[in-house]
């Protein structure tokens, strides 16, 4: 093996390692060799490097069995290396989280971004990056990266479309990046709930999902996809836009999913039905709750419209699980069962499951964007990690 060969095995056989410490709750370097099935020679030489770049926490001593009842020193990977930011970049909202890299929330806050224009919000999540930039939350090396989870299409970290903000004259990246001294990275709201469920296994089955969808049904409706582990993006960033699906066509302009389906769309429609302002959700669930004609008729149309929507894209997909994000669900739960059984009447011999993502309704971008910019940090980006809550 020349001495190339023998560097590349080296920086595998450490990021295999740093894999092994970050998925543990507590190990050793006797386990991680025989998990691994390296030398232990090797494990100790990775170790050390590890080690003086503290990404490795000693848990003190345990009696282990693999080194044959006597005491061996517990490690996992450093939980107080570093953070990240995350941002969700909302039509109303600016949701903002701390993360550690190993997924633990430090800070969560939220922000009305209610009639601000993108300049605005801009400014709002720089003051959030000056008012922490230079604290260390608890960590090592502090603030590591930021993630902005975009409603809308994004390639190669800008901005292609969305359908909230104009974003044709604004560089978020370069402009967050100027003042917080650290990597940005932008990606698709949708993409990174898909990316929170994988990452952080949010979800109350035993299975490992690889092959999964996460469906969001806000403001707009979008989708996230994974497919054999990985995020599958499309070209220019465009896959998962499932809420531009036409539908119908009226008077010659077509009538697409979040047309109907989106929170926005069924405000607007039962505002219409009622004559009455239904100004946001809480409202709409008021109207809900008073089991009117009207209002169980629409919801009934939701329901039957979101089954179909789930059909399109397990027919599309075949994903093993379809996790569905929708605030609506979240405040009238039973929906979802109404959704899956409209679901099953379409297609009664399917083997994916719709599973709703109940936890995860409000951070999964959060989390899923701070997910993302992790793996880039730790270069792990196309590994199995397991996040802690």
């Amino acid at each position: 093996m020349n001495k190339s060969d023998q560097i590349t095995m080296r920086d595998h056989n450490q990021r295999l390692v740093l894999q092994a410490l970050f998925n543990a709750k507590e190990t050793s370097r006797a386990q991680i060799a025989v998990d691994l099935n390296l030398h232990k020679s090797t494990i100790s030489s990775i170790y050390r490097d590890l080690d003086k770049l503290e990404f490795i926490e000693d848990l003190g001593e345990r009696v282990t069995t693999e080194t044959g009842g006597r005491k061996a020193k517990m490690i996992r990977f450093n939980r107080k290396y570093g953070y990240v930011m995350s941002f969700d970049m909302g039509r109303h909202h600016l949701r903002m989280a701390l993360v550690r890299l190993s997924g633990e929330v430090i800070f969560q806050s939220s922000d009305s971004v209610k009639d601000m224009s993108v300049l605005e919000v801009l400014e709002l999540m720089n003051q959030h990056v000056k008012d922490n930039k230079h604290k260390k939350h608890g960590t090592k090396e502090g603030l590591m990266g930021i993630a902005v989870g975009i409603h809308g299409v994004v390639d190669n970290n800008r901005v292609v479309y969305s359908p909230f903000f104009d974003y044709s004259q604004v560089d978020v990246t370069q402009q967050l990046e100027k003042v917080s001294d650290v990597k940005v990275t932008l990606e698709n709201e949708a993409n990174s709930a898909a990316v929170y469920i994988r990452d952080y296994h949010d979800y109350l089955s035993t299975d490992q999902y690889d092959s999964l969808v996460a469906l969001n049904i806000h403001y707009g409706i979008g989708a996230g996809i994974i497919i054999q582990g990985q995020l599958y993006r499309g070209m220019q960033g465009r896959a998962g836009e499932v809420g531009r699906s036409i539908v119908n066509m009226t008077n010659n302009e077509p009538v697409r999913v979040e047309d109907l389906y989106s929170e926005d769309a069924m405000f607007e429609r039962l505002a219409t039905l009622t004559g009455q302002k239904v100004a946001n959700r809480d409202a709409f669930v008021t109207f809900a709750n008073q089991k009117s004609a009207v209002v169980t008729k629409l919801l009934d149309d939701w329901v039957m419209g979101v089954a179909q929507v789930a059909y399109n894209i397990i027919q599309t997909a075949a994903p093993q699980v379809l996790f569905i994000h929708s605030r609506f669900i979240a405040e009238m739960p039973e929906l979802l069962g109404r959704v899956i059984v409209a679901y099953q009447q379409m297609n009664p011999t399917s083997e994916s499951e719709i599973l709703f993502a109940n936890r995860s309704v409000y951070e999964a971008t959060l989390l899923g964007g701070a997910a993302g910019v992790t793996r880039k940090i730790l270069d792990l980006d196309d590994v199995d990690l397991k996040f802690k809550h």
